[in-house]
């Protein structure tokens, strides 16, 4: 039997030590969002948590796709709602969007793993969107959506890149992460389909008085109606992009992130116990 030199048993016992960090780090994180069934609580609380486990800059969750009516950001620390639409015009010139799209691997990837810095500064999405806010490194990975979307979740850096080991806690920790929004889908559903089955939907002045304009609130009364955003603009003469900009003043208004959660405010508030 061959001794073992202290050099290489000083490098295992580093390497276990590395380890049982990387596994205390990351039950710490997936402990702070499993509880959350709450889809808009979860996803507040995982921005917070990945940004407590991996610090930066910037943390987001968004989805973009092919129809921009439908895209949504939620970003921590907030951003103006003209940021969003820019960031949602340019969004798919983001190399690890395109890469997403191209291969359909979520696993956490950095913007260097992907391109260089020069070809990342020839985008317009740098110049116009990063450059302003100083943000020259990012690292995302992906949860499940449809084939033609991308919900992914970015980490952004204005100094330092992410390092191998921050990359290698978000791959482990995705899989419990992706449990986890699963989860508060599955609950919001359920819940949602409970409290709206008896809910009339709220009239205009209710919605008024949750914050909304009233312009936001007549956009918000037809998309809960089922219209869509065609048939919206066709119904009040005004343009898709107009509609698209009352609808993301209803969510920032609201604090909800999509549609569907705007809906199902409009349909909650009607509830007779909802302003009292």
């Amino acid at each position: 039997m061959s001794p073992i030199c202290p050099a290489a048993r000083s490098a295992t016992i580093l390497r276990s030590v590395a380890a049982k960090t990387l596994h205390a780090r990351v039950l710490d994180l997936v402990g702070e969002v499993s509880p959350l069934l709450e889809l808009d609580e979860l996803r507040d609380g995982l921005l917070a948590a990945l940004r407590g486990a991996v610090p930066c800059d910037y943390v987001s969750l968004n989805q973009v796709g092919p129809d921009s009516d439908q895209n949504w950001s939620i970003c921590e620390p907030p951003m103006p709602i003209e940021s969003l639409e820019l960031f949602y015009r340019l969004a798919h010139q983001n190399p690890l969007a395109e890469r997403h799209l191209r291969t359909r691997d979520g696993r956490p990837y950095r913007i260097s793993d992907v391109v260089t810095p020069e070809q990342f500064h020839q985008t317009d999405l740098y110049r116009e969107f990063y450059a302003p806010i100083g943000v020259e490194y990012q690292i995302s990975f992906a949860l499940p959506s449809t084939a033609a979307e991308i919900l992914a979740i970015a980490l952004s850096r204005r100094e330092t890149d992410f390092t191998d080991e921050e990359r290698e806690l978000l791959a482990v920790a995705r899989p419990h992460l992706i449990q986890s929004y699963r989860n508060a889908l599955h609950h919001s559903d359920v819940m949602s389909r409970q409290v709206l089955r008896s809910a009339p939907l709220a009239d205009q002045k209710t919605l008024q008085d949750l914050g909304l304009t009233p312009a936001q609130a007549k956009v918000l009364r037809l998309i809960a109606s089922g219209q869509s955003t065609s048939d919206i603009a066709s119904e009040l003469r005004i343009s898709e992009r107009t509609v698209q900009k009352h609808l993301q003043g209803v969510y920032h208004r609201l604090g909800v992130s999509d549609r569907s959660g705007a809906i199902h405010r409009a349909w909650q508030a009607g509830l007779p116990s909802a302003g009292t």
